[in-house]
Parts: structure tokens; sequence; C-alpha cells
């Protein structure tokens, strides 16, 4: 009697299948590009503005709420729940099948335990654009998350281990914008050689600008658990900041700032241009 659930499952998984080939769920993966571009050219805005003295908040939080101050906000951001849901939805169809672009199979593994780890930050993303949009709050924080995970045993040891985790992913953001490894993605019979070089140069200016505030957010996460003072942790808010108060701080924040537009405007790029 085993083969009945086991051809229901398969029956299941078939179905899941047909839904992430659809148009439908397609068109709404490339909105959550859209959705995804949105917000850190937002972030870049407020950043920039930083850069010349405001006190904005420079993150994905401060981005959403940026977006619910302007007319017809709240209808965006429904937009933006729908894309970065439909987005996450994408990631985890990749995590459940692997990738088609890749036939090495560790790499496939690797890619799998990514696409669902991306899954679940624009998962994130969406619960925030929710909460946003229906004018709901949280009080968590990546400071608050330091906190907890310092009050147990063997806290600091995972927590300095977690930025070494993000300052790893800065590693491979940095890399990817200098090696133009993204551009593997991009469907360049739908570009002609302008574009293809304009969307290129986008995304390596973008990797980059990511790659440098990873790096610094990586950085506070350590250097949180090493004083036990979980208040310097931050995430892009915090990061962002701290290259106002350096030598040269509001030029270089505005450099970053610049290359997190960039990364916005990319986004937008393979919003169109992505093959999925």
């Amino acid at each position: 009697m085993s083969h009945i659930p086991l051809s229901g499952a398969r029956r299941a998984e078939g179905t899941a299948r047909q839904v992430a080939d659809s148009d439908a769920f397609e068109k709404a993966a490339r909105l959550g590009f859209l959705a995804k571009g949105l917000v850190y050219a937002l972030i870049g805005v407020l950043a920039f503005q930083v850069a010349l003295g405001g006190q904005q908040r420079t993150d994905q939080k401060g981005a959403l709420q940026k977006v619910a101050q302007q007319p017809f906000g709240t209808f965006v951001l429904w937009l933006m729940v729908v894309g970065f849901v439909a987005y996450a939805g994408w990631r985890f169809s990749e995590a459940a099948w692997g990738r088609r672009d890749e036939t090495d199979e560790k790499k496939r593994t690797l890619k799998r335990i990514g696409s669902a780890l991306n899954g679940l930050v624009y998962l994130g993303f969406g619960l925030l654009a929710l909460r946003t949009a229906t004018g709901s709050s949280s009080s968590s924080s990546q400071a608050g998350w330091t906190a907890k995970a310092l009050d147990h045993t063997g806290g600091k040891t995972l927590v300095v281990i977690a930025g070494l985790v993000i300052i790893g992913i800065a590693a491979g953001l940095t890399w990817r914008g200098l090696k133009t490894d993204f551009e593997k993605h991009l469907d360049r019979s739908r570009m002609s050689a302008r574009t293809y070089d304009v969307v290129r140069r986008l995304g390596q200016a973008g990797y980059v600008a990511r790659g440098v505030v990873f790096a610094l957010v990586g950085i506070f996460v350590i250097k949180a658990a090493l004083d036990h003072q979980p208040g310097k942790a931050g995430g892009f808010d915090v990061a962002l900041k701290s290259v106002a108060t350096a030598p040269y701080g509001p030029v270089l924040l505005m450099a970053t700032a610049v290359g997190l537009i960039c990364f916005g405007a990319y986004c937008a790029a393979e919003a169109r241009f992505r093959r999925l």
C-alpha cells in the first residue's frame, strides 16, 4: 500500500513544478526583482542623504517606510509583498530541484543551500513589507537577536561565527562584482551590446558596494560579540552610518550610496533580462 502516498507525493511535486514553471509565477518573481531593486535604490538614496548630514534610517526598514510615505505607497508596498514572496518561492524552487544552469553536483548542492537561505531572507523582507503596509511593527532587531545569543552558553562563539559568515558573503559579493560572474544569468539575446555593457557596469558597481556594506556588518557583529556589547551589532543602518564618521566618510558614503543605487538599477534590469 506504500505506493499510494508515494504517488500522491509525486503528484504534489509535479504540481509544484508546474506552478514554479508557470508564466504567472515567473512574472511575480520578476516583480520580486523590481521590489529588491527598489529597496536597494532607496537605501542608497537614504545613505546619500546621511552623507549630506541627514539622520534617516538607512536599511531595509527605512527604505520601506520611505515607500509608505509616498502617494500610493501602501499599494506599492502590497505589490512588493507579492514580489518578495514570489521571489522567495522561486529561490525555494531552486533549492528543491537545483539550478538548471549548473551540472556539477557539488556546486549544485551548494547553490541549492544558498538558494534556500536567499529564499528565507526575502521571505523575511516580504513579512517586513507586509508589516509596513498594515502599519504593524516588530521590536526584533539584529542587536536584539545578538543579545539573546550572547546570553546563552557558547553564544559568543556562535555570534563570531555568524559575523565571519557575513564577511564570507561580503567577499563572495565583491568577487562576483569584480569577476562579473553575475552576467551568466542574463539573457544576452534580448539585449543590445550597449544595453549589456551598461547593465554589466551597474552590476559590477552594485555587487562591490553590497560587499563593502556586508563586510562592515560582519565586522560589527564580531566586535559586538568580543566586547559583549550587542548594541554594537547592526545591519545596513549601523554599517552605513559608521562610514560617515570615518576619515573622508561623507565622500566614501556617497560612493557606497551610488553603488547601492546602481545595484537597484541592475535588479530592475534583471527583472527584464534574467533567465528564470
